[in-house]
């Protein structure tokens, strides 16, 4: 789940992680602090908003079809990368040697 979001986005509601985990909502806190206890992730967890916030998953073997969905994402980001650039370069020009 936290994999398929930006990383700067690993915001997840108890719900979304109830539907993917397929569990029900009052086993999702439990499911998450076990998660936590043995190193799977490692984030917070905000009861009050029934929210979980992943900072970093355990690392896991890809298969082809993420690795392409990875090398897709590396290369949205340099894109994006790049028109910053360009952008910054064209506002302030004095600021680039």
């Amino acid at each position: 789940m936290a994999f398929n979001r930006p990383p700067n986005d690993r915001s997840l509601t108890f719900k979304e992680i109830a539907t993917d985990a397929r569990i029900s909502l009052d086993e999702v806190e439990l499911l998450v602090m076990k998660a936590l206890s043995i190193g799977l992730i490692k984030g917070s967890i905000n009861e009050v908003n029934k929210m979980v916030q992943i900072s970093w998953v355990q690392p896991r073997v890809l298969d082809r079809k993420q690795i392409s969905s990875m090398k897709d994402r590396l290369s949205e980001w340099c894109e994006k990368t790049k028109n910053t650039t360009y952008m910054v370069e064209d506002q302030v020009p004095e600021l680039l040697i």
